[in-house]
């Protein structure tokens, strides 16, 4: 029994001290399957450290700290933003409603929407101009506030920006948008009577 518990203890120390460091530059996958997962997870370099990860200055610059340019365990990607906001479509009335049929008026919004492309190291932004109108009342929906124009505006183009190719160069990417945006009324708001311009 005591030979047992010797041999355990004698492994125990093995792996510990086995295990104690990793390269900066290594990227380890733990292939147990561990925490009851069937996939392989990624160790993160530096893990294994001796020390307790607090520390009285900045780490340096390699491999993980905001200087890096890449973590050699991880594979970056890029992230895209979008949220748009009521008071970036801002409504005004161009034709009064005279109150008779059973639509009238319109009014219109002229919006510079700004989409934002993260990625480590860098990103990009730019924006597209539309403008979009709506009648001041629809039959299907009775009377369109500005604010509640503002709203289907939200909602039609954040449901478009997010399917959209993040890849494309700005002036494709705005044209396909617009025309997207477009559809999206049509089938968002049927009977509304929208239209979405440049």
């Amino acid at each position: 029994m005591r030979t047992l518990f010797g041999s355990i203890t004698s492994l125990l120390l093995m792996l510990v001290a086995g295990c104690n460091t990793v390269d900066p530059d290594e990227c380890w996958v733990n292939t147990s399957g561990g925490l009851g997962d069937e996939e392989p997870i990624p160790i993160g370099a530096g893990v294994g450290a001796t020390s307790s990860g607090d520390f009285g200055t900045p780490p340096a610059g390699e491999p993980l700290a905001a200087e890096a340019t890449e973590n050699p365990c991880v594979a970056m990607g890029s992230v895209t933003v979008v949220s748009f906001s009521p008071s970036e479509f801002p409504f005004v009335t161009i034709v009064q409603d005279d109150g008779t049929g059973p639509a009238g008026g319109w009014q219109e919004a002229k919006a510079n929407l700004e989409f934002i492309k993260k990625r480590r190291g860098g990103g990009s932004t730019w924006s597209c101009a539309i403008t979009i109108q709506m009648p001041l009342r629809a039959e299907a929906y009775g009377k369109i506030s500005a604010s509640r124009a503002a709203g289907f505006s939200v909602d039609v183009t954040e449901d478009v920006a997010y399917g959209m190719d993040y890849s494309l160069p700005p002036g494709i990417f705005c044209e396909k948008f617009r025309i997207g945006a477009d559809v999206a009324f049509k089938s968002m708001y049927p009977n509304l009577g929208s239209r979405v311009l440049k």
